[in-house]
């Protein structure tokens, strides 16, 4: 796993002198030194994979963020702890999620800063507490409904920062279809996954073709590193779903399989092109 090292000086008060404390996959928080009974102030290294890395780095700096769906709030509790954020809301459907954020929160001595509120999607929030929100995790469809049942918080927020798990062309057709335009987008790879990160802002931009809303206008734009493996891929589950098809004559004859075999030629040429440019540069 790739992981990337965030230092910190935090004092800590009732921590068990074991050496070393593993929090989930994302982050690990370690202890060196003296048991806490005989020293009060710890040095820790948080360590966030490349997903929740590359999701940090593109909240905005100095915004008050919101997180849902956090979990154990690793990332809000990084961002303020860096001074990234100035504070954050913490939210989850899950009170065992929620109970964990709130330790996580509490060991890091945050209570003033980040807020744990457990409730369904941007519930959480009243109308101008978030510049920045962060959902990720979530199906792209999930994340779009969480969305779209809260217009009057995203009047006051200012970015999105969205990771689906899938669905990601389900979030993109949404964000254009209501005024929200997709200025940056950066894939990561994790535990063998490659992870799709959006940033949205508010303005209208045009509706992609269907396999720039599949793969991300921004990506291509970019040229992101990964690109290539990363089209390779969306363009292998459409494959797989067109052959599934193909052993059925009424399914040839179907909107839905010719909306996939043109998908597919379109997905093709545009990994032709990344793999022309990866060649070049």
């Amino acid at each position: 796993m790739s992981l990337v090292r965030v230092q910190f000086e935090e004092p800590f008060e009732s921590l068990e002198c074991n050496g070393e404390v593993t929090l989930l996959s994302y982050i690990y928080i370690y202890y060196t030194g003296m048991c806490p009974a005989r020293e009060t102030t710890r040095r820790a290294v948080m360590q966030l994979d490349a997903r929740l890395a590359a999701i940090a780095a593109l909240v905005p700096h100095g915004t008050a963020l919101a997180d849902i769906g956090a979990d154990h709030a690793y990332l809000a509790a990084t961002l303020v702890l860096h001074g990234h954020a100035p504070r954050a809301v913490v939210g989850d459907l899950s009170a065992g999620a929620c109970a964990a954020a709130r330790r996580t929160v509490g060991a890091q001595r945050l209570t003033r800063q980040i807020d744990v509120r457990q409730g369904d999607g941007l519930s959480v929030l009243l109308p101008g507490e978030a510049e920045s929100i962060v959902i990720a995790g979530m199906g792209g469809g999930l994340i779009a409904d969480i969305l779209a049942g809260a217009q009057d918080i995203l009047g006051d927020v200012g970015t999105l920062v969205l990771q689906p798990m899938n669905g990601a062309e389900k979030l993109r057709r949404w964000l254009y279809a209501h005024d929200w335009t997709i200025e940056k987008e950066t894939l990561a790879r994790a535990g063998g996954h490659l992870y799709e990160i959006i940033r949205a802002v508010h303005g209208h931009t045009a509706m992609p073709e269907p396999a720039l809303l599949h793969i991300g206008t921004q990506l291509v734009q970019q040229r992101d590193p990964l690109l290539g493996e990363h089209i390779a891929r969306k363009a292998a589950r459409l494959a797989r779903a067109a052959e599934g098809m193909e052993g059925s004559a009424e399914a040839r004859q179907s909107a839905e399989y010719r909306a996939a075999v043109s998908l597919l030629a379109a997905l093709r040429t545009l990994q032709a092109r990344a793999d022309a440019d990866r060649r070049t540069h």
